[in-house]
């Protein structure tokens, strides 16, 4: 079952939470060291600009004649795309630009006056609009060296944004300067280069990101891949495959899980290996007192009268089966590191075990396929399926099997038409001695090893079994191998 959302993609948006929240302290920690202001949109390089732009205004309007200037706002409107209007700032006369209403939040931002830091120093009670001092004959009197009065404003119909600067306006031809304001309005702050140019942001951004990554993604990659590669060997561990072991590379706590799952996994391996190496000699010690107790029952048999050791020869007849059924059992495990695999032909393997088990059963095979495999262990479990279905499912349907390349493995599939499995009990039919009838009778099939041979057998090819119910009804074993080519 995969999970929702990957490890890897938790670590990430986490630590991009954590890149956001940073930046947020270090805004506001700058904002407040240097003294910016939360209620001023223009920061650094774009108030730089408006004030700049306001000032070559101030120049051009007074080179400029009275009829000229509307189309020096046209041709600053198309430079800057930004509506540009000139007023006076005593009695509000509009100086140059389109004729237009000003928005009462604008009128009033006009007549404030400037913060005390923003006023000359060594003069007081002056507003926006104090001359500048003389700067000499033959030079251009643009104002102190002083930032010009700077304000913004915000209309709702229609929705504007506005920025107002202070200059000096300077009649053609004249000699004398009354206090003027620039306003410069857009739809939008941020599409307005004017006022925000986010190419810079966008800089910054990309190389914050780019270091971001380069820190964090070899991390996260390091993380997942080992997180990745244990998950795979405790699935193959939980399957019975104990071969299979982790690298023991990190210094970290995933290198100690790993070296604890490894471990573990050869623990394992000796206690199942033992458990199916004790049930072999125990089986294979029977075998010879149940050969005798044999011999011995023929002999009795024809000393009395005929029927007399029937039941007790059933009973020797079915421990002679379950022994030869641990045997098959102990055997299909401890080969699992036995035989080397060769290639071997799928569709000659279930040939093989139909005509073994002598059942009338529908085969659809690929020809030519070929798998990884010991045949003697591939036809036992082949056989098994056969036999299982039979006794499970022979009366209710057709018996199929089928040989089919998906990828890089080869399917045979086994399936019937019988009543299938409970859903909860189909991870447990291939546990050794597991019945779904509790009672265990003899009349309700055999003993439990049927299944687990098969999957046990399956294993010593290095190949998966797994089943799962047919709709509407039967079940369908499905043994996965590795393509031979």
């Amino acid at each position: 079952m995969k999970p929702r959302i990957a490890l890897s993609t938790k670590i990430l948006l986490l630590a991009f939470a954590n890149f956001l929240l940073l930046g947020l302290v270090g805004l506001g920690f700058a904002w407040f060291q240097f003294g910016l202001e939360f209620n001023s949109r223009l920061i650094g390089p774009a108030r730089e600009r408006v004030i700049s732009t306001a000032r070559q205004m101030a120049l051009d309007l007074g080179d400029t004649p009275v009829e000229g200037r509307d189309q020096l706002m046209r041709r600053y409107a198309d430079t800057y795309r930004v509506a540009f209007y000139v007023f006076a700032q005593q009695g509000g006369e509009q100086v140059a630009g389109p004729a237009i209403k000003l928005p009462e939040a604008v009128i009033e931002e006009m007549h404030k006056p400037p913060p005390p830091a923003e006023r000359p120093p060594g003069r007081r009670g002056r507003g926006r609009g104090d001359e500048p001092e003389d700067r000499g004959p033959g030079r251009r009197a643009l104002g102190p060296e002083r930032p010009p009065p700077i304000f913004e404003a915000s209309s709702s119909n229609p929705p504007l944004y506005w920025v107002g600067v202070g200059i000096p306006l300077r009649e053609p031809g004249g000699e004398g300067q009354r206090p003027g304001v620039v306003l410069m309005t857009a739809p939008s702050f941020v599409g307005t280069p004017l006022f925000f140019d986010y190419k810079p942001w966008l800089a910054v951004t990309v190389a914050l990101v780019a270091v971001f990554l380069l820190c964090w993604l070899p991390f996260i990659r390091s993380l997942t891949r080992a997180v990745t590669a244990i998950s795979k060997v405790t699935e193959h561990i939980a399957e019975g495959r104990f071969e299979q072991h982790l690298p023991e590379v990190r210094r970290d706590e995933l290198g100690l899980l790993a070296g604890s799952i490894n471990r573990m996994a050869g623990r394992l391996a000796g206690f199942v290996t033992g458990q199916k190496r004790f049930l072999g000699d125990i089986a294979h010690e029977l075998c010879a007192p149940i050969a005798r107790i044999q011999f011995a029952l023929g002999i009795l048999e024809h000393k009395t009268e005929p029927g007399t050791v029937d039941d007790l020869q059933d009973e020797v007849n079915h421990m002679s089966g379950l022994v030869a059924e641990l045997l098959s059992f102990s055997k299909a495990g401890m080969q699992q590191a036995g035989k080397p695999l060769k290639a071997v032909d799928a569709a000659e393997v279930v040939s093989q075990a139909v005509a073994r088990e002598a059942a009338a059963v529908e085969v659809s095979t690929e020809q030519g396929l070929r798998v990884m495999a010991d045949q003697e262990s591939l036809v036992r479990a082949v056989s098994n399926l056969i036999r299982n279905a039979v006794r499970y499912a022979g009366d209710a349907g057709p018996i199929s099997i089928t040989v089919r390349r998906e990828k890089d493995e080869v399917v045979i599939a086994v399936s019937d038409a019988g009543p299938g499995l409970p859903e909860e009990e189909i991870d447990r039919v291939f546990t050794p001695f597991y019945r779904l009838e509790n009672s265990r009778n003899r009349t309700s099939g055999g003993v439990g090893l049927g299944l687990a041979i098969v999957r046990n057998s399956i294993e010593a090819c290095k190949g998966t079994v797994r089943c799962r119910n047919r709709v509407p009804s039967g079940l369908e074993v499905e043994i996965r191998l590795q393509a031979a080519y």
